[in-house]
């Protein structure tokens, strides 16, 4: 062998005895150390030099603080811890597979060069366990903030503090279905579980599909038809409820509820509209049947006469002033108030003096009046039916024309004494004092004449008085002593 070939085998030797030395110390310094190679990661996260009980920890660590929050309508509705939500985790099977990964890295010089070369990306799940009962009682629409309300449509309802319909509001449930929440929470968990995103905190939004409750419908067009409908109902219930009651003496006219509710419009907003002209015709209607002043009245007379006084010559009775009582209608019915009353009358003249004494229903002299014939001369005065007092009397010149006015007439008042005064019928004035004054017309009135010594007969043809009955002293004091102003006077 020549020089320079063995040479060349030395150099070899060398070459090769430092390379496997090399070669060793690699392979020594490697699998002594402590923790993943050089290149390794985990689930993306590069864990060099870290020892599989060092990542399970910090794995266990980070799990310990999360917190999962269910989120409702965008705002928090259930916040608990893993174990709230029933979730606990077992290190045993990681760190074994952590640690089989960390030996089969080292486990040859050629797995630690290729690792250290190459890289090498781990991938692993922390396991965990559920405990179904605490998930399931935790995890329910119960426990969530807002509470559950069933849905309900709008309605139609009675307020009864306003005792008016009103059109509830609708109500849009939110009951939930608990097995399809715990579902969706379940499967939301474990995903994130094994996509190694349950870190820090979870928020999980509760999807539509678990809610239980039907959808209601917004539009309320119809209710508030319907809800106008019944208030207009009920608002001419009150009406129909109420009644007007007039009375004459005691006899009555009752305008009924229904009649009145006829008359009423109501509309949509609450308005209320009565109609005026049926009020002036059913005030008409009344005024035509109990009105007696300024018509035609028939009188029987004390020896059973039948006598017509002129409507021209009744001033005596009754006049519904009609105006006043279509406005005191109206009011009583915006009152929606049963009302018993008297009709507004035309009650007194532009004197002040009464235009009536009383009446029961349409007879306004139910019994009190004095009735005088100029014929017979002779006065009667009866109250109540019953006769108080009657005598001769002496009535109106004839031959001077100054005749009684005939005539149906109300007692305007009396007054006692009372000084006369006025003119003949030549123009002369005259001034008397009497006793016992009653006027019923126009300066005309029942009144003593102590200055007569006799009455009745045909005095009053040559020498009657100036217009006035002139009555016996006796007789106009009983008069005087019964009589009440409105009381009617019959001239005939």
């Amino acid at each position: 062998m020549s020089k320079s070939i063995r040479n060349m085998l030395i150099f070899l030797a060398i070459v090769v005895g430092a390379s496997v030395a090399a070669l060793a110390a690699v392979d020594h310094h490697y699998k002594t150390q402590d923790g993943f190679l050089k290149g390794t990661t985990l689930n993306g996260e590069d864990v060099e030099g870290k020892t599989p009980e060092e990542i399970v920890g910090t794995a266990v660590s980070q799990y310990d603080g999360v917190t999962i929050t269910l989120r409702e309508n965008g705002e928090e509705a259930l916040t608990g811890s893993l174990s709230d939500y029933g979730y606990s985790f077992s290190t045993d099977e990681m760190l074994q597979a952590l640690t089989d990964a960390e030996k089969s890295q080292k486990e040859s010089l050629s797995s630690i060069f290729h690792t250290v070369h190459d890289g090498e990306e781990l991938t692993q799940t922390l396991n965990y366990t559920l405990d179904q009962n605490t998930f399931t009682q935790f995890v329910r629409a119960a426990n969530l903030k807002q509470p559950r309300v069933a849905s309900q449509e709008a309605a139609v309802t009675l307020d009864s503090s306003t005792n008016t319909y009103v059109v509830t509001d609708p109500v849009q449930g939110n009951e939930i279905d608990d097995t399809k929440l715990q579902s969706y929470v379940q499967q939301q968990i474990g995903d994130a579980i094994k996509n190694g995103t349950l870190t820090g905190n979870l928020t999980i939004d509760i999807p539509s599909d678990v809610y239980t409750s039907a959808t209601v419908s917004t539009d309320t067009s119809a209710l508030q038809q319907e809800c106008a409908e019944k208030n207009r109902e009920l608002a001419l219930q009150e009406y129909k409820n109420m009644s007007v009651t007039y009375t004459f003496g005691n006899q009555t006219e009752v305008l009924d509820g229904d009649t009145i509710a006829s008359w009423i419009t109501i509309g949509d907003d609450g308005s209320v509209n009565i109609d005026d002209n049926q009020i002036a015709s059913y005030v008409s209607s009344l005024a035509s049947k109990y009105n007696t002043r300024y018509l035609d009245r028939t009188f029987t007379t004390t020896d059973g006469q039948t006598i017509t006084i002129s409507g021209g010559n009744n001033e005596y009775g009754y006049t519904i002033d009609e105006d006043a009582e279509c406005s005191q209608l109206k009011k009583d019915i915006e009152s929606r108030q049963s009302v018993t009353r008297e009709p507004c009358y035309i009650s007194t003249n532009d004197y002040g003096n009464p235009l009536y004494l009383g009446r029961e229903g349409t007879d306004d002299i139910a019994g009190t009046y004095v009735e005088v014939s100029i014929d017979k001369q002779h006065l009667w005065f009866y109250k109540n039916g019953q006769l108080i007092a009657d005598g001769d009397v002496v009535t109106g010149d004839v031959k001077t024309g100054q005749d009684t006015q005939k005539g149906c007439f109300p007692l305007a008042y009396k007054e006692s004494p009372s000084t006369l005064k006025g003119n003949h019928e030549d123009g002369s004035e005259y001034s008397v004092q009497v006793q016992y004054w009653m006027p019923f017309f126009e300066g005309e009135g029942l009144h003593d004449a102590s200055w007569r010594s006799a009455f009745g007969g045909t005095i009053y043809q040559t020498n009657g008085s100036n217009g006035c009955v002139n009555c016996p002293p006796a007789l106009a004091q009983t008069i005087y002593e019964n009589i009440d102003a409105g009381t009617a006077i019959f001239i005939y």
